[in-house]
C-alpha cells in the first residue's frame, strides 16, 4: 500500500539546513498497522506529512497505492488524500457544528452524495460507539469522545489508508485503550491500513503488527512488533524498550545473596523456572519483582530474584538459569552499594 525510496526532507533556513528526514525506505502492507515511534525530534511527524503530501520531500519517492505522489500536481494530490484519513492528537473538532456536523462536513468537503450523508454519519458514529451523541456538541464530550468523533470523521470517505499522529497522547490510560480497541476493531472490520506514530510504547505493544524505529532522521530498525521489544539490534532501540523496573533501594540492601534480572521470551516466558531451580539445587530463589507481557499475543516475562546458598550450588544455579532464560543479568556488588 505504502512504498517510500530513499525520501529525504531537508528544512533551509538563512544560514543552515535542517536534514529532518533521512534517506528513509520502507514498505507497508494493505491492511497493516504499522507504528513508527522514536523520540521527540526524531522526525517521525515530518516523515508521515510525506505520506498525504502535506510536505513535500526534498528527494526520493512516495508510492501511495502504486503512484508516486511526488510527481503529482496539486489537483492530482486532493485526489490522493480522498484516499487517506488523518487522525490528530488535538481532534480539531469544529465547535460550533454538533458532532454529526462536523462528520458530514468531512463527507461534503468529499463530495459524498448529499442524500446519504446522514445515512453515513449514523453509520460511523455506530462504529465509534457514539450513535447517541450526533446532535451534541464538541465541549460537552470528553478527551476520549472527541478522539472517537475525529476517527469516524477521518474515515468518513472511505479512506485506504488511515495516519495517526500521536492519536492517544492527550489520552489518560483507559482511554488510550478504549482508543487503541477501535482502531483494532476498524481495522479487522474495514481492512484498512494504519500508520501510527507515538511515543507511547504501550500504544506500540497493544497496537502494532509491524515497527519502524527513527532517530535523527533516520529508520535505525524496522521488525515485528514482537522483535522489536523481545529482540531490539540497535543500541538506541534496546534503550528505547528496555524494561525499567525499580526495586526499593531498602529491599535491595535488606536483601541476602545475588539479586538478579531475568527475562524470559516465547513459550519459555511460561516454564516453571525459579521452581525447578530451587528443586534441583540447593538453593533459595526469592521473587523480588515480576511481569509478564504479551505483544502479538507472544509472551515476555521479567523476574527480578534473590538466590542464596552456598557458592557452588549458586555458581551451579546459575548455569542452570543462564541455559533456560533468554537474558540473565546480575546486579553487582558496586551498583548494589551505590542504590
Amino acid at each position: 500500500m505504502i512504498t517510500l525510496q530513499n525520501v529525504n526532507v531537508t528544512f533551509k533556513h538563512k544560514t543552515s539546513e535542517l536534514a529532518a528526514v533521512k534517506d528513509v525506505s520502507l514498505h507497508i502492507a494493505k491492511g497493516e498497522i504499522f507504528g513508527i515511534v522514536g523520540g521527540s525530534g526524531a522526525g517521525k511527524s515530518t516523515l508521515v506529512r510525506t505520506l498525504n503530501g502535506l510536505q513535500k520531500p526534498t528527494s526520493g519517492e512516495v508510492i501511495i497505492d502504486g503512484e508516486d505522489i511526488t510527481k503529482l500536481k496539486s489537483s492530482g494530490i486532493r485526489e490522493v488524500r480522498k484516499k487517506i484519513g488523518m487522525i490528530f492528537q488535538h481532534f480539531n473538532l469544529i465547535s460550533r457544528k454538533t458532532v454529526g456536523k462536523n462528520i458530514e462536513f468531512a463527507l461534503k468537503v468529499q463530495n459524498y452524495p448529499k442524500d446519504k450523508r446522514d445515512e453515513r454519519v449514523k453509520a460511523l458514529l455506530a462504529l465509534v460507539g457514539l450513535e447517541d451523541k450526533k446532535d451534541v456538541y464538541p465541549a460537552s464530550l470528553s478527551g476520549g469522545q472527541k478522539q472517537r468523533v475525529g476517527i469516524a470523521r477521518a474515515l468518513a470517505a472511505n479512506p485506504k489508508i488511515l495516519l495517526c499522529d500521536e492519536a492517544t497522547s492527550a489520552l489518560d490510560v483507559h482511554t488510550t485503550e478504549e482508543i487503541v480497541d477501535i482502531l483494532k476493531d476498524i481495522n479487522r472490520k474495514l481492512g484498512i491500513t494504519i500508520v501510527f506514530i507515538t511515543h507511547q510504547l504501550e500504544v506500540a505493544k497493544e497496537l502494532f503488527h509491524k515497527v519502524a524505529v527513527m532517530s535523527d532522521g533516520k529508520i535505525i530498525e524496522i521488525n515485528e512488533a514482537y522483535e522489536i521489544f523481545a529482540n531490539p539490534k540497535d543500541a538506541v532501540t534496546k534503550n528505547l524498550v528496555k524494561s525499567n523496573v525499580t526495586i526499593p533501594s531498602q529491599i535491595i540492601k535488606d536483601t541476602k545473596g545475588k539479586i538478579l534480572t531475568l527475562t524470559y521470551k516465547g513459550e519459555k516466558s511460561i516454564e516453571p523456572v525459579i521452581a525447578y531451580t530451587n528443586k534441583k539445587y540447593n538453593v533459595v530463589l526469592n521473587i523480588l519483582h515480576g511481569k509478564i507481557e504479551y505483544i502479538q499475543y507472544k509472551p515476555i516475562g521479567t523476574l527480578v530474584v534473590s538466590i542464596e546458598g552456598s557458592e557452588e550450588q549458586v555458581s551451579e544455579a546459575l548455569l542452570y538459569l543462564k541455559a533456560n532464560v533468554e537474558e540473565i543479568e546480575v546486579l553487582e556488588d558496586k551498583e548494589r552499594e551505590a542504590v
